[in-house]
């Protein structure tokens, strides 16, 4: 029989009675573990019991809806709260004050079994401010089903001010981390700009050592070395570099030396000065070469400037000077003609390169064309006057005249003078006008009296002249009735026989040298008669040249008028003038004869007078362009250009003071004009003058 002992159950199959017992024992142990469990559990409840009554954190069992079911000791106190019934109930969220929704979250976490650990902030009944890390763990039924959770909170309030402090601190050495990363960017940026605007510098910038070898320099090192790289002039002699640069020493100075380079013809000063860094215990140099040239250009041109300014001071002076003797000489001679030299004056056709000939300004002498008016610029003219800037200092003649200030200042005094001269002119004209006026006046009136005088005398003249001339014709009959009846005799004589009687009637003859004053008796007579033919023409002449019976417009033979005045002033031309005459064929010229004879005698005695020894006067008249011209020339000593211009003023003469009133040629002009013609006159001093007249034939003037 088999001992196997088999047992029928649901679902077993039959069992020997080994595995009874096995299975026996097995249970049985089961029991016992379950029963030790259940003590260590029991046991383990009393001391997680214990473990919570005794912890120092806040330990909570919160029902799954957030309500509090049990707190530890602890937990009160941490609260504020005297027993755990006083919160027994009510909601874990009610006194939350800092993340609230956190909280919320972790225990809707908790209650699908999540372990849930959050920071939140409570005030307790007395309004003191905890702060809790808290942990939320779910606690699970026998079933699986989550019962309850297990909030464990540990007041952090002093961690979280420690944490705060901490932030604080650590937000504190961020910052100054921060700041002080700024300050190393600074410090290297400062160093960056600092190197570069060393490199900036013009100056050459050298540290050494106490030794003389290089340890920093700038960019202008470089560029004086051929753009050596950086940091290869380290370590070297700075003499030996300023040597190899052809650096010459050329003065020392007190506490500099002046160097000279000679390949960029650069000045350049060397100063030194002690270097000392007492953070690193390094001494050295720091040598500095300043570039110079140019203030050695501009103290050489200061210099030169100096120069010229002290030249220009005493030019300055020298003008000063003569223009204080100009203003004496003005106030103790009053001459306002007096004028300051100009050296930059030139002749305008010079500086403005004209080379019109026909120009009034071509080839002479140069002017002060703006204290002239109606005067030519740029060789051209606009009616009456110039064709002008707007200013003549924009002139490249007044420029040149006044480049020079002290000339500038000199051209302002001659430009004062040149006003008071037209005005002191203005007033001689306006009082040689009152003389002149005055002086014609008289001249007219002693015109006038001698006319009437040499028309009294003429007649006078003539009345004695005609029983002259009738006396001589009668005589001359006479003689020839003698000189026949002579003859007749003589021939009588012949005849006769007593030879002593012819003979005594022959050396009669021949003693009274009859036949001498038969042949000259008429040629007396024939001479008387020429000159009284000729006193008879003189006094006819007189009475043409006073024209007294003619004062009034008339017309009249201009070539009869010069004839009349040669014989009038034949007296002063004939010792010492040929007179050459080349009448044209003139027409009849309506005019005042008297006048035009004043004008012919004024010029034909001028001429004379210009003439010291011998000479010709050349009398030339003809008709052109409806006018009757004249040209009387002399060989005489001639006018000089300076006085050519003053030559019809009143009064103005170059004779000899006593041997001329200066009003001949201002009367001669003021009758030219009145006929409206023109007058003009051309002289070279030592061969002579020539006055050229002319005088227009209108239809009002013409017979």
């Amino acid at each position: 029989m088999d001992n196997r002992l088999y047992i029928n159950a649901p679902g077993n199959s039959e069992k020997t009675r080994e595995q009874l017992i096995d299975e026996i024992e097995e249970l049985q142990r089961r029991i016992e573990e379950h029963k030790w469990m259940e003590d260590s559990l029991r046991s383990s409840e009393e001391y997680f019991r214990s473990f919570i009554e005794s912890s120092q954190d806040c330990m909570c069992n919160i029902s799954i809806d957030g309500l509090y079911m049990s707190m530890n000791p602890a937990g009160c106190v941490l609260n504020d709260i005297d027993c755990q019934e006083d919160i027994i109930g009510t909601d874990l969220t009610a006194n939350i004050s800092e993340n609230r929704e956190a909280v919320e979250k972790a225990l809707a976490q908790a209650t699908k079994g999540e372990k849930v650990s959050v920071q939140f902030q409570t005030v307790s009944k007395k309004g003191r401010e905890v702060w809790w890390d808290s942990k939320f763990t779910p606690v699970a039924d026998i079933d699986g089903s989550i019962k309850s959770i297990l909030l464990v909170s540990r007041d952090i309030s002093e961690y979280k001010k420690m944490e705060e402090s901490l932030v604080n601190a650590q937000e504190m050495l961020i910052k100054e981390h921060d700041e002080l990363s700024l300050l190393f960017r600074q410090v290297e940026a400062g160093k960056k700009e600092w190197e570069n605007t060393m490199d900036c510098v013009g100056d050459i910038l050298i540290l050494t050592d106490m030794d003389g070898r290089i340890k920093r320099y700038n960019k202008a090192l470089s560029l004086l070395t051929n753009n050596k790289s950086v940091g290869e002039l380290i370590g070297q002699d700075w003499e030996s570099v300023m040597s190899d640069c052809e650096l010459e020493t050329v003065t020392f100075y007190a506490g500099s030396i002046e160097l000279y380079h000679k390949p960029t013809q650069r000045w350049f000063t060397l100063s030194s000065y002690p270097f000392k860094d007492s953070s690193t215990e390094f001494s050295g140099v720091v040598i500095s070469l300043h570039e110079t040239t140019e203030v050695k250009h501009i103290t050489e041109e200061l210099e030169q400037s100096n120069k010229k300014i002290e030249k220009n001071r005493e030019k300055l002076q020298t003008a000063l000077n003569e223009i204080s003797d100009l203003i004496q000489n003005v106030t103790t001679r009053t001459d306002t003609s007096i004028r300051l030299d100009n050296p930059h004056l030139k002749p305008c056709y010079k500086i403005k390169n004209c080379g019109k000939k026909d120009c009034p300004c071509y080839g002479k002498e140069a002017t002060r064309c703006w204290q002239v008016a109606g005067t030519y610029c740029g060789g051209q003219v606009q009616g009456a006057f110039a064709q002008k800037y707007g200013n003549c200092s924009a002139c490249e003649v007044y420029k040149e005249a006044t480049s020079d200030p002290i000339y500038q200042i000199g051209e302002q005094f001659n430009n004062m003078m040149h006003v008071l001269e037209v005005r002191s002119s203005e007033l001689e004209n306006a009082y040689s006008e009152l003389k002149a006026t005055q002086a014609q006046i008289l001249q007219r009136e002693k015109m006038a009296s001698i006319g009437q005088l040499a028309a009294g005398v003429a007649h006078e003249i003539n009345n004695p002249m005609g029983f002259i001339t009738s006396n001589l014709g009668t005589l001359d009959k006479y003689i020839h009735k003698f000189t026949d009846y002579i003859d007749a005799q003589t021939e009588a004589l012949a005849s006769f026989e007593s030879e002593e009687v012819k003979a005594k009637l022959k050396d009669i003859r021949k003693k009274l040298k009859l036949d001498y004053v038969l042949e000259d008796i008429g040629k007396l007579i024939e001479e008387s008669q020429e000159g009284a033919d000729r006193v008879k023409k003189i006094v006819q002449n007189l009475k043409t040249f006073s024209r007294v019976d003619q004062a009034e417009n008339k017309p009249a033979d201009i070539n009869e008028c010069i004839e009349s005045t040669l014989n009038i002033v034949w007296n002063e031309l004939k010792y010492k003038t040929t007179v050459e005459k080349e009448y044209g064929k003139l027409p009849l010229l309506k005019c005042y004869p008297q006048q035009l004879n004043q004008v012919f005698m004024n010029l034909l005695v001028n001429a004379a007078q210009a003439i010291e020894k011998q000479g010709v006067i050349r009398i030339k008249t003809w008709n052109g362009d409806g006018s009757i011209n004249i040209s009387i020339s002399d060989t005489g000593s001639g006018i000089p250009e300076d006085k050519l211009s003053k030559i019809f003023d009143p009064f103005f003469t170059t004779k000899p003071v006593g041997q001329g009133t200066g009003l001949g040629l201002s009367i001669t002009y003021d009758i030219i004009k009145k006929h409206q013609g023109e007058i003009s006159v051309e002289s070279e001093v030592g061969k002579g003058t020539v006055f050229n007249l002319r005088i227009p034939v209108t239809e009002d003037k013409q017979e």
